[in-house]
C-alpha cells in the first residue's frame, strides 16, 4: 500500500495497527520526522516505510501498489492532477482519497484562524476529483460524511 500525503502520520498509525504495510511519502521533512517518532513509540515503525517525495513524479513502477490512499492531501497538492494521474499510476486495485469537503473546509478555515494562520483551499474540487478518476476509465464511488468525502475508485472494473 502507498500513502500519499503522511503528514504527522496519523492514518500510517492507524494502517500499521490494524497490520498493513505501507510506503507513506511527503515533501514535508518536519511532518515526516514527527510520524517517524509516532511510529517509533508505538513500536510500529517497522509497518511504515516514511520517503520524501513528490507526489507529481511517484519514483515507481506502473501497478506497483495494490492500494494508494490519501487522507487530507488533494486539497494541499500545488497540481492535483498530476497527483492523480501519478497515483492511478502506481495503483494495481483501488484508489481511496479520503478530504475535506465544503463543510470540513470551513471548520479548518475557524480552527486555522485561532492560530492567525488560513487554510489553504483547494485547487480541485472533490466532484473534479471524481470526474476526473470517471474520465480515466476508473469505476467510482463516493460517500460522504459530515466534514469529508471518500472517493474509491477502482481499476479494471466493469460498470
Amino acid at each position: 500500500m502507498l500513502e500519499v500525503g503522511t503528514g504527522r502520520g496519523h492514518m500510517a498509525v492507524v494502517l500499521a495497527k490494524n497490520g498493513f504495510k505501507l510506503v507513506s511519502i511527503d515533501l514535508d521533512r518536519k511532518a515526516q520526522n514527527a510520524a517517524k517518532l509516532k511510529l517509533k513509540s508505538l513500536k510500529l515503525d517497522k509497518f511504515v516505510l516514511l520517503k520524501i517525495m513528490n507526489a507529481e513524479r511517484l519514483k515507481y513502477k506502473d501497478n506497483s501498489f495494490d492500494y494508494v490512499i490519501s487522507v487530507n492531501f488533494i486539497h494541499h497538492a500545488k497540481n492535483p492532477v498530476k497527483c492523480l494521474k501519478e497515483m492511478i499510476r502506481v495503483a494495481k486495485n483501488k484508489l481511496i482519497i479520503a478530504d475535506l469537503n465544503k463543510q470540513g473546509e470551513k471548520v479548518m478555515e475557524k480552527v486555522h484562524a485561532l492560530d492567525g494562520h488560513k487554510h489553504e483551499a483547494s485547487k480541485l474540487s472533490l466532484l473534479g476529483v471524481k470526474e476526473y478518476l470517471e474520465k480515466t476509465g476508473l469505476v467510482v464511488k463516493v460517500y460522504k460524511d459530515v466534514c469529508q468525502t471518500l472517493i474509491v475508485a477502482k481499476k479494471g472494473a466493469i460498470k
